[in-house]
């Protein structure tokens, strides 16, 4: 039932991808999933593709948390528990909701929002209050939207970038964003049969060159101005707004 795994050139490919997408990961902070999953549904099926990156995505991201630094003084915890709560109501959802149409409102909120910050429109000056509820409202929301499609990230990633923080605290902070909503989603996927403990144990298995990538990523990073990495993530965020556009009309 597995063999496929142990073609040569699947197991390479694989190696490749995870690695490729540690690089893009240790560089920007985002990225590893929507990188490497894409790659292996090409010569798997994409829920096999989703857990073989279930280990990669929790360790790299709870290395990258870098908890003895802070989490930005647990500025967003509210909203990470918003965002926990959103993707278990979520996957009990995902028989009464339609998924496209939330899809395409949400690609349009990416695609409007990143690009005002490109014009130097953002919420730096949002005071503490407002901050916490809207960070509140969208971790809910996007948790609600990771659970029907395991699609959470964008829209806090955007949230996050228009408060313009600096280039480690948003590493830290999605950092912190993927390690806790992986468990729940994970778990999930697990537990309504799309995946089982071969697929795990691969999953361990490519965590290496993952973090490998990761190391790579991270000296690149530190080689990468503020201004210049904010403008790759707002220009990473436009191109999944457009694809997520695409793929719903």
């Amino acid at each position: 039932m597995y063999q496929a795994y142990l073609e040569n050139y699947v197991f390479v490919l694989i190696l490749i991808s995870v690695f490729s997408g540690g690089i893009i990961k240790g560089s920007v902070g985002i990225g590893m999933s929507m990188f490497s999953v894409p790659i292996i549904a090409l010569i798997l099926p994409p829920t096999k593709a989703m857990m073989l990156l279930c280990f990669p995505v929790i360790v790299t991201n709870f290395f990258q948390m870098d908890i003895k630094k802070g989490i930005t003084s647990y500025r967003f915890l509210p909203m990470f528990i918003s965002l926990f709560i959103g993707i278990i109501l979520g996957g009990k959802l995902i028989l009464s909701l339609e998924i496209k149409t939330i899809s395409i409102i949400i690609s349009l909120v990416i695609i409007g929002f990143t690009t005002m910050n490109l014009f130097g429109i953002n919420l730096k000056g949002l005071k503490s209050k407002y901050e916490k509820i809207l960070s509140i409202n969208i971790g809910f929301f996007s948790g609600i939207l990771g659970g029907l499609s395991t699609f959470y990230a964008p829209p806090i990633i955007t949230f996050l970038v228009s408060l313009n923080l600096e280039k480690e605290s948003f590493i830290r902070t999605t950092a912190t964003m993927y390690f806790f909503a992986s468990i729940p989603l994970y778990s999930s996927l697990i537990y309504h049969g799309l995946g089982n403990l071969y697929d795990l144990l691969v999953s361990l298995i490519i965590t290496f060159p993952a973090l490998v990538g990761q190391y790579f990523g991270t000296k690149i990073r530190t080689k990468i101005s503020n201004k210049l990495f904010r403008q790759i993530i707002l220009i990473i965020l436009i191109q999944i707004g457009l694809i997520l556009l695409i793929k719903n009309l």
